[in-house]
Formats: structure tokens, C-alpha cells, sequence
């Protein structure tokens, strides 16, 4: 496809984990709505995961038959994961010849290699939409190879000024719900205290760090009248102890925000992103174990946008009474004064808008490397 030709048909491409893949299918979604002469279609790899994700959205996207890098590991597994990749981007190309698209949009992932290769290969128009505040293997990979980036903070620390353009992270529209809908849906009774309620979000995959740590604030004196809800993929049913419920993971995660005033999470580029359109005051415990330590710059790089709104604690040396600190002070500045409403600004609706519009600016208008995203 030549720049500035009319786009009909467009490949959307995610893959590992839902701060890849929800990206692509709130955009897609975006596209359906405001474009529906754009014929979109899904590609990821064939992690159970990934199949969870796209199916709780009632997508079938086409899954290549890969399950992650060969980077990093050695021996049996690094050959077949190289021999999946060979066949992952012969798949690929079977899929956007078929497909004819004209444009692939990547948002990460390992499946967005095998389509990054083949759309080279095949001349089509390709785009990368990399959520993190630093850029990733794939990221950097794709812009030597002159994929234009779109990022999804002001900075994606490894690539050049002049190599990206920031668009933000295309996030979910949380609607408003009554909070007695809301703790319905989460099939917990709800909590009638004076202390406030705090979500612990803790990624896809589940962190037992996290869980560990929610254990010990729930032994604080200090924190006796507050009521925390863990997010917990190890978790079939919602049930109880004490001044904590445990609520299985869930997509649509609408629910857990309206009932929330605070919340604790992880770096994850989306949940950041959806934590600072509503307004919700933040304690952010970035894994760092993730790669490049990105979640770590993600977290900075909210703090930069949200303020004080948003306070990061490293978990690696990281006192528990300095984390409780943080935790009063965000109920004392921005809950105990006003209310508990006083943070419930909706404003996702509007920010899930505008980032998806940026991105289909920036991939449907570029013009010899100027576009115009707002």
C-alpha cells in the first residue's frame, strides 16, 4: 500500500498478554464503530491465553502456531522455538496474502514478528503500537527495519526522538455503574465500612509477589479499617476473609473500578493508562522482573502525567511501612477530604476516544513521515 492510500482491509496482529492484546481489540472495536467500511481481522499466537482473551471478545483472530521467543533459552526448546518461528512466518504470510490487507497493525507480542517479517517481505504497510514507556525487542526491531512506531507515552526510551510518535495506549471505556450493580457483578457483598476500598490489580498472568504483599497490609493495624479486592487469576469463585475478597479474573474489569477508590498494581502500560483517565489515585508496584524493566519506566512515566496522584513503590527493598505511608497519604489527599466519590471523574470514555482516533490518524494519514494525530 502507498502512504495516504484509502485503508478497506486491516490486520490487526497481538499477541502474549492482555497489555498487547486488549490494546488491538479496543481499537479494533474503535474501528468497527467509527470506520465500518474497514475490514478488520485478528492474528496471535496459540498460547491458551491469548485464545481466553480474544474469545472473552468474542473474536477468533487466525493464532500462528507460536508460543514465544527462542531468545534467552538454550538447548531442545531453543531449536523448536527457532523451527516455530521459521513456520510461524511462512504462516503469517499465507494469512496476509489471503488477507490482502492494507495496512498491519502490530501491538506486540511475539506473534507480531512473524507478521512483521512477512509484511516486509510482501511490501504491505505495517505499523507498530508499542504500550510500553521503553521500547521492546519487537519495537526496535520493526524501526530498524522502517516501521513507523507509534508509542504509547511522550517517551519510549530506546528509539530516537524522530523514530516514534506519541498517540497513548487505545484503553477500554468503563462505563458507570451503581455500586450495588457493581459488587453484584463482582459476586461479592458489599462493603459497608468507613475505610476505603482498594483493587489489586496484578496483571494476566497473576503475581504471588502481589498476593504476598496484600497479605501483610491486611495485617496492619493502620489499615484494619480498609478493604482491599485482589484480582486473582489462581481464584474459581469470589469469596471472603476478612478485609480482603478475592474475585477471579475477569476481562471486562468495568465492575472492579466502580466500586474501587484506590488501587494497587502492577506497570502494566494499559492498567496505567486506565488508572489515570479515571482519575483514581494509584500505588504502583512495578515487576521487576519484567523485561528491560519497562514496567518500571512505565510507572515514571505516569507519575510524570497523574502527578501525586500516582506513587511508585519498588517492592525490591521496599519497607511495608513506607508502602502503608503512601497508601494513607493518597486516602488523606484525594478520599478522607472529599468523599469517596470525589475521584470517580469518568473520563475513560473520552481518553479511549482520543488515543484511538491518534492511532488512526497516525496510521491512515501519514504523509512522507508527517502526520497529523490529534
Amino acid at each position: 500500500m502507498m502512504p495516504g492510500a484509502v485503508l478497506r482491509k486491516m490486520m490487526l496482529v497481538a499477541g502474549g498478554t492482555g497489555g498487547h492484546i486488549l490494546p488491538a481489540i479496543t481499537f479494533g472495536d474503535w474501528l468497527r464503530r467509527e470506520k465500518p467500511n474497514v475490514t478488520i481481522e485478528y492474528m496471535s499466537g496459540s498460547r491458551p491465553i491469548e485464545r481466553e482473551i480474544y474469545r472473552a471478545s468474542n473474536i477468533e483472530p487466525f493464532a500462528i502456531g507460536i508460543t514465544g521467543s527462542p531468545a534467552g533459552i538454550k538447548g531442545v526448546r531453543s531449536l523448536r522455538r527457532w523451527a516455530d518461528l521459521m513456520n510461524g512466518i511462512l504462516e503469517a504470510g499465507r494469512i496476509l496474502k489471503n488477507f490482502s490487507p492494507d495496512a498491519c497493525v502490530m501491538f506486540g507480542g511475539y506473534a507480531s514478528v512473524p507478521a512483521l517479517v512477512s509484511g516486509r517481505v510482501k511490501g504491505i504497510y505495517s505499523i507498530l503500537h508499542e504500550q510500553n514507556a521503553l521500547a521492546g525487542r519487537v519495537t526496535r526491531l520493526a524501526s530498524k527495519l522502517g516501521v513507523k512506531i507509534a508509542s504509547g507515552w511522550e517517551n519510549c526510551e530506546g528509539l530516537k526522538r524522530s523514530r516514534y510518535t506519541p498517540v497513548g495506549v487505545p484503553i477500554r471505556h468503563m462505563p458507570f455503574m451503581p455500586k450495588a450493580t457493581a459488587w453484584n457483578a463482582l459476586g461479592v457483598r458489599p462493603y459497608i465500612g468507613n475505610g476505603p476500598v482498594v483493587s489489586v490489580m496484578t496483571g494476566s498472568l497473576g503475581s504471588e509477589g502481589m498476593a504476598n504483599i496484600l497479605i501483610e497490609l491486611t495485617q496492619s493495624e493502620r489499615l484494619a479499617s480498609w478493604f482491599f479486592l485482589l484480582l486473582d487469576p489462581e481464584t474459581e469463585t469470589p469469596h471472603s476473609a476478612g478485609n480482603i475478597a478475592h474475585v477471579p479474573h475477569m476481562w471486562d474489569i468495568s465492575p472492579l473500578y466502580c466500586v474501587s477508590d484506590m488501587l494497587i498494581t502492577r506497570g502494566g502500560a494499559s492498567t496505567l493508562t486506565e488508572a489515570i483517565a479515571m482519575r483514581k489515585p494509584t500505588v504502583v508496584i512495578p515487576w521487576r522482573g519484567a523485561a528491560d524493566d519497562h514496567q518500571m519506566k512505565n510507572a515514571h512515566e505516569a507519575l510524570a502525567v497523574s502527578g501525586d496522584m500516582t506513587i511508585v513503590w519498588d517492592e525490591r527493598g521496599g519497607l511495608l511501612s513506607e508502602l502503608v505511608l503512601k497508601l494513607e497519604h493518597l486516602y488523606d489527599k484525594y478520599i478522607r477530604k472529599n468523599g469517596r466519590t470525589a475521584n470517580l471523574l469518568y473520563n475513560s470514555g473520552e481518553t479511549a476516544e482520543t488515543n484511538c482516533r491518534r492511532l488512526w490518524n497516525y496510521v491512515s494519514n501519514y504523509r512522507k513521515g508527517e502526520v497529523d494525530v490529534d
